[in-house]
């Protein structure tokens, strides 16, 4: 009789942090009217989670948010919810590594999924990639894997697009926040490579947007992109977000 002990499936549960809504995706306010930037927050958000979800070792996602909208969104679709207690005026840490709400609030998740999910690997990804593909976040995941702490630089080379603690003894650390990239590969994060466009474009300005239109975007963001009432653009625009979609 064998007594080898049977290989241990890898699990996975994302956290994705999301703002309040009115004061999300402000860089977006020379195109869109509020109503519509918060349509298309929340459709973005609901194509992200409809992707990571149908990632074969991703047990669970919850969704970090002080806003009462994101949180029924995120319920509709079976995402857990983490009361963010932050606001949009929170401080910023006194070690300048970031926003200390967003940091804080995805910490304490990932604590309390690390708890509630022994031996789980947790993930902050971004809310806001219409273009990402489950190929792409399952070869991510797959590279994090060889362990410990690691990160998704996104297209621009300064921010984060996931950040993956794939040991258990490791925390996630997150150090969210502008020149976020640096900061996790300063604190010991190892830069993930891959061709993953649509995994590190993350949408804050038209220009994004317009990238992530090209990789193509997901059918909740397409139906808000096609819904929008576009407005013009900041005086030095040169978006080609204002024209038709």
């Amino acid at each position: 009789m064998s007594t080898a002990t049977p290989p241990v499936t890898p699990r996975a549960h994302v956290l994705v942090a999301v703002k309040e809504l009115h004061v999300a995706k402000t860089r977006l306010s020379g195109v869109f009217d509020v109503a519509d930037r918060t349509g298309l927050v929340l459709s973005m958000l609901r194509d992200t989670l409809s992707v990571v979800r149908d990632v074969d070792s991703v047990v669970g996602v919850t969704v970090v948010t002080p806003d009462p909208a994101v949180a029924r969104l995120a319920r509709s679709v079976g995402a857990h919810v983490y009361a963010d207690p932050a606001t949009p005026s929170a401080e910023v840490r006194t070690d300048g590594q970031g926003e200390h709400g967003l940091n804080a609030a995805l910490a304490a998740a990932a604590d309390h999924v690390r708890r509630s999910e022994q031996g789980v690997d947790v993930i902050a990804l971004q809310a806001d990639l219409p273009s990402l593909r489950s190929d792409e976040f399952g070869e991510a995941l797959a590279a994090a894997r060889i362990g410990g702490r690691s990160v998704v630089v996104d297209h621009h080379g300064t921010g984060t697009a996931a950040l993956f603690s794939c040991d258990p003894s490791v925390p996630l650390d997150p150090r969210f926040g502008p020149g976020s990239a640096q900061r996790h590969l300063e604190s010991g994060a190892r830069p993930l490579h891959g061709h993953w466009p649509g995994l590190r474009t993350d949408v804050d300005t038209a220009d994004d947007l317009d990238t992530a239109r090209a990789l193509g975007v997901g059918p909740a963001t397409r139906a808000a992109l096609d819904a929008a009432t576009h407005i013009a653009a900041s005086p030095g625009g040169n978006s080609s977000v204002t024209g038709a979609w």
